[in-house]
């Protein structure tokens, strides 16, 4: 499994220049972005790792094109934040 924490660093890191645009949904995304890395470096329960990623995928879908490489990365970010909150519910958490 990939690191959901690196790839959201990444993500941030080549979305710098686009999301200085504000209200564009690079700008948007960045906030998503950050949150969703808070609440994984958090890790405070299954649920709230749930419910952040739900909120993740809804923005890109309704935001980004879905054959592009940014909705692609978003996805596979998803995925692998899922897998944290499936091993915190594993635990009981």
């Amino acid at each position: 499994m990939s690191d959901p924490i690196q790839s959201i660093s990444a993500l941030l890191n080549d979305l710098s220049e686009l999301a200085d645009v504000e209200d564009s949904p690079e700008w948007y995304l960045r906030s998503y972005l950050v949150d969703y890395k808070r609440t994984l470096l958090r890790k405070s329960s299954s649920q709230e790792i749930e419910f952040a990623t739900g909120a993740l995928m809804r923005f890109c879908s309704e935001a980004l094109d879905k054959n592009s490489a940014l909705y692609r990365d978003c996805a596979e970010i998803a995925q692998e934040g899922a897998k944290v909150g499936a091993q915190l519910k594993a635990a009981g958490r």
